[in-house]
């Protein structure tokens, strides 16, 4: 049974317990649900600066200037090497960065669930499980 984290939204301070809202201004997920069943258009909880007229603004002033296509780019006055010695190869497999979460787990108690009814898994020997 999947069991599900509430948030406090609030819309006169501009705030959801998840902390997306006040990081980056814009609301999230929770905040347009909560504006969804109040009937509430939540344009109005979006900060100015990120508006279509802010944007044309912002780039009519000259200042932005757009990058000219490919072809229209100098050529670079320096040679490009290439260092092998830069990356150090280690035996076996490359360790991922990836940071894994509760979808990454939910996929492997499946897999394990799965290999259980099978009765071709670790888990008919009795072992542990994180499910």
């Amino acid at each position: 049974m999947m069991r599900y984290r509430t948030f406090r939204v609030s819309l006169s301070e501009r705030e959801c317990d998840c902390g997306q809202w006040k990081l980056d201004g814009i609301p999230c997920s929770h905040t347009l649900e909560v504006c969804r069943q109040y009937t509430i258009d939540p344009t109005g909880f979006v900060p100015e600066c990120y508006s279509t007229n802010e944007y044309a603004l912002t780039y009519s002033s000259g200042f932005f200037a757009p990058l000219p296509d490919v072809e229209e780019w100098d050529e670079p006055n320096f040679q490009l090497r290439h260092n092998p010695n830069r990356r150090i190869r280690r035996r076996g497999r490359d360790v991922t960065s990836r940071i894994h979460n509760e979808m990454d787990w939910a996929q492997t108690c499946v897999r394990q669930q799965y290999q259980a009814q099978d009765g071709a898994g670790p888990l008919t020997q009795g072992s542990a499980s994180r499910c």
